[in-house]
């Protein structure tokens, strides 16, 4: 375990090497990212399956590849395709799938995008992912997804993926390469938006082990916040928010926003990311579980998070929390 004088050397690295001075948000420059590459999204068009109308729905977005060489040097994109099977209760046969690569592009299929980069539009309907996963049409209930992992291999026969990835490569430069599809209810664009007050529904105490009073993620008690719930493009049921200030009272990080998926009956959430951490990874606040909402009222909703989920490499075990949404 580390001693306090430890942790402050680390949190001092942390914000140097982690953070610019002004935002707080992980300094990543191009210069960084020639030796890779990456899918960007440009544009979401279609971001879910809507339950009543399976047979139509298409997940659609368009994407280009940032690499040193406007994506000239991108030899193939790969898209893999996982069955979540959410809906087993009952006796129902559960049709959840592995990972399996479900469709390959290639330099042929690639286009100028907006920006100057090779890209290329995702298409991916309803009922090939299905098929696909080998799942019947009638068998696709509220909450079911399909798991999109993708990867860019270059001509150099590397690969990547958002395994050997920094966060820093979504949160600051929109890129994308892991997501769900998820079979779900679509919401009018006046529900779970605008101005909410989040609030602590409990809050952990333990005396962190740098021997400091707790860190708590969003500030200490008594804590509240006023955030806003944005629109997601191409989505329905996608909301944004920014948190603000994260690890109060003694650091303060700009997470950036973090996306809520509201699918019928749960609310899922994106991770609250630091950008920062002490040496491997970011530290970062994740959801435990998921969360119940009403669909028909949306004057408040509840989401648990275990702070210090991903540790960043500072030693810190997850610690439980939960923010309560309400609406002004």
């Amino acid at each position: 375990m580390f001693n306090k004088s430890l942790f402050f050397f680390a949190m001092v690295a942390l914000a140097v090497t982690g953070c610019k001075d002004e935002d707080l948000a992980p300094i990543v420059t191009q210069d960084n990212l020639l030796f890779g590459a990456f899918p960007r999204l440009i544009e979401l068009r279609t971001g879910e399956f809507d339950l009543d109308d399976l047979q139509g729905s298409s997940y659609e977005m368009e994407v280009d590849f940032v690499d040193n060489a406007e994506g000239a040097d991108v030899a193939q994109y790969n898209v893999y395709i996982a069955f979540d099977d959410n809906s087993t209760s009952g006796g129902r046969q559960d049709y959840s799938t592995e990972s399996t690569l479900f469709r390959s592009y290639e330099p042929s299929d690639f286009r100028a995008g907006p920006n100057g980069n090779l890209g290329i539009d995702v298409v991916i309907p309803f009922t090939e992912a299905a098929n696909f996963a080998g799942v019947p049409l009638d068998s696709i209930f509220s909450g079911d997804r399909f798991q999109v992992t993708t990867e860019v291999v270059k001509t150099d026969g590397r690969v990547f993926g958002s395994g050997n990835s920094t966060p820093a490569i979504t949160s600051a430069f929109n890129g994308i390469f892991d997501f769900n599809i998820v079979a779900t209810c679509p919401l009018p664009d006046d529900m779970f938006t605008g101005e909410y007050t989040i609030t602590y529904g409990y809050v952990y105490d333990e005396i962190d082990p740098f021997g400091n009073t707790p860190i708590q993620a969003l500030g200490n008690p008594p804590f509240s916040r006023t955030v806003t719930l944005g629109l997601v493009e191409g989505s329905t049921t996608r909301r944004t928010f920014n948190p603000g200030a994260y690890l109060q009272p003694y650091y303060s990080f700009n997470p950036g926003n973090v996306t809520l998926e509201f699918a019928c009956d749960v609310v899922t959430s994106g991770a609250i990311d630091s950008g920062a951490g002490c040496g491997s990874g970011t530290i970062a606040a994740e959801q435990n579980g998921t969360a119940s909402f009403d669909l028909t009222d949306d004057s408040t909703f509840t989401i648990e998070y275990n702070d210090w989920a991903s540790d960043g490499g500072c030693q810190v075990a997850p610690l439980g929390f939960s923010l309560v949404f309400t609406k002004n």
